[in-house]
């Protein structure tokens, strides 16, 4: 019997690249899903911290209530709360992001005496406007401190298929997703997408739009729970999924499109729906007289703001 699409698995990660959270249901918006990547550590520079050079973020655990974060590591607990009146930049690749919040100063002291390194930890308000690559995802689109991107999306049985080939069960964790796709597809059907509709039930249909294939770096090659890099890991990646660019790719980069509703709901939310297009049309007619990049950011200010839907575990999808 044929399975048909659906939500097999929803995570965040509300501090980068700390442990991740498995969620029943969560709210998305155009920055992602709800709290995903609000919270990030910089070093002595300002420069963004990961995995990549600091294995031990991903043990700690972070659960984020709005501009409050709970932090556990090596057996202890403390509460940062971010400070509007302490503004800061922090740097993530290649963009400046100004407008962040520092925090108490005995939080910085505590995670870099944990760490053995000094760093500071930063909070994205919905003011703090990083732009995500217009090449991919056109005008206007935003993100927090993802790397690029707002939602990472998998499908499971890419996962089961790479877990055949490796010799056993790959956690999925080792590739941060925020969503899996359950039912029948074929393994890697997402390089393929371009579209993904997800209905509640209730409120119709919310579409993603797939606009990058994700690639991948060292990362993954990192056990979720020993944090100990996996003897061979990379290079059966490498093996797996290196394309002609020498990169190696696995899931797709998305954002959050307009809402395309349910005739049910269409004229309930007819006046959101009015509203939604007046607010597109004139960030386009905007867009098209933007000059410079922070012009860009002044303007992309608003857009993040006029949708929030609910996803939840079994929620039906369908592709394109």
């Amino acid at each position: 019997m044929t399975i048909p699409l659906y939500i097999k698995a929803l995570y965040h990660y509300p501090l980068k690249s700390a442990r991740g959270i498995a969620l029943q249901s969560g709210q998305i918006n155009p920055l992602g899903l709800e709290q995903d990547r609000r919270w990030v550590l910089v070093d002595a520079q300002g420069v963004f911290l990961s995995q990549r050079s600091c294995a031990a973020m991903g043990a700690i655990e972070a659960v984020a209530d709005g501009q409050r974060l709970t932090l556990r590591f090596k057996e202890q607990t403390r509460i940062a709360i971010a400070d509007r009146g302490h503004e800061v930049v922090a740097t993530v690749w290649s963009d400046q992001v100004a407008g962040c919040y520092g925090v108490q100063l005995e939080i910085n002291q505590w995670l870099s005496e944990a760490l053995g390194q000094a760093v500071r930890l930063l909070y994205c308000p919905d003011h703090a406007i990083r732009i995500v690559d217009e090449h991919y995802a056109g005008l206007g689109q935003r993100t927090a401190f993802s790397d690029g991107f707002p939602l990472l999306l998998l499908s499971q049985r890419s996962l089961d298929e790479l877990s055949l080939r490796w010799g056993s069960t790959i956690d999925p964790r080792r590739f941060r997703p925020n969503i899996i796709i359950g039912g029948d597809c074929q393994p890697f059907a997402e390089d393929r997408w371009q579209r993904v509709y997800i209905s509640d039930g209730v409120n119709g249909e919310h579409m993603l739009e797939l606009v990058k294939p994700c690639s991948r770096c060292v990362i993954p090659s990192l056990d979720p729970e020993t944090l100990q890099s996996t003897d061979g890991f990379l290079r059966f990646m490498a093996g797996q999924r290196r394309l002609a660019d020498g990169k190696v790719y696995l899931g797709q980069n998305a954002l959050l499109r307009q809402p395309v509703l349910s005739q049910g709901s269409a004229d309930v939310c007819a006046d959101l729906a009015s509203t939604v297009e007046s607010q597109r049309q004139s960030l386009a007619e905007s867009a098209s007289l933007l000059h410079t990049k922070k012009e860009q950011q002044k303007n992309a200010s608003d857009f993040a703001q006029f949708i929030a839907p609910i996803l939840t575990l079994g929620c039906q999808v369908r592709v394109e």
